[in-house]
């Protein structure tokens, strides 16, 4: 595998701010602010909508996960979509976003689904197209780039070379995790849908946790069960669940009253 850093943003705050702080975007009709680059772009349509949406479900899981009143605050999350097309990249960027901005120390945000791109296309990064060198897994983090400074939040992608799902690959994988886990604060992972492909299954076993994201109205309750039978089987603790693309048939600001 090869690993490329990208310097997201910056932004201190405390984790216990994250609630008031939603309950003022309510009030103000405004969203948390998001930190990186043309912030106002991806603001916009249905993307705007997607963000109303699915923001209650992610300030929720960040507070409750990440929030220093908490006993058992974990380093390492996987994100990971039942299904494909839950949405689980986007949901993955907007934590490591709100995490950023409300914990102490650097986040580092990993791009484990190679299948897909929408980690890149969302922070508006290309991947880059050198071929990967799986040995770079067995040198320290900062080879491939600087330690975080000032940055909060970091994209690291991974891209594997040929099948990583060997034990080596995997072996190199964790060592890779562990250094990690002496630069950063928190480490949040975009995983391949847990339905589909094996992935998620295996990089939850060397995480401190993983967080479902079901599709609101299109996941169905056996898929969901079938998921989480199979992070059962391969001992993933499962943290939690965040419901996304969800969808009122009546205005919102209505919903919230009734």
């Amino acid at each position: 595998m090869s690993a490329i850093y990208f310097e997201i943003g910056t932004r201190v705050k405390t984790v216990d701010d994250s609630f008031e702080v939603s309950q003022k975007a309510e009030a103000d009709g405004d969203l948390l602010q998001v930190i990186g680059p043309n912030t106002a772009l991806r603001r916009s349509g249905r993307l705007l909508d997607r963000m109303e949406q699915t923001r209650d479900e992610t300030i929720k899981l960040v507070q409750r996960l990440f929030s220093s009143k908490s006993t058992d605050i974990p380093q390492v999350v996987i994100l990971s979509g039942v299904e494909p097309g839950s949405g689980c990249s986007w949901v993955c960027a907007r934590v490591a976003e709100i995490v950023a901005a409300h914990v102490e120390g650097s986040v580092c945000l990993v791009d484990a689904n190679f299948h897909s791109d929408s980690i890149h296309r969302h922070f508006e990064t290309g991947r880059s197209r050198k071929a990967p060198d799986e040995r770079s897994l067995l040198s320290p983090v900062r080879r491939n780039g600087q330690p975080p400074k000032g940055g909060k939040l970091w994209l690291l992608s991974l891209k594997p070379a040929g099948d990583w799902q060997t034990p080596g690959s995997l072996d190199r994988f964790h060592s890779r995790l562990l250094e990690l886990r002496k630069d950063f604060a928190v480490i949040l992972i975009d995983a391949p849908p847990i339905n589909t492909y094996v992935d998620a299954a295996l990089l939850g076993r060397m995480a401190d946790g993983l967080v479902m994201i079901v599709q609101a109205n299109h996941t169905r309750r056996e898929a969901a069960q079938r998921a989480k039978e199979i992070l059962d089987a391969a001992g993933v603790r499962v943290l939690g669940a965040v419901l996304n693309k969800r969808t009122f048939p009546i205005p919102e600001f209505l919903y919230r009253r009734l």
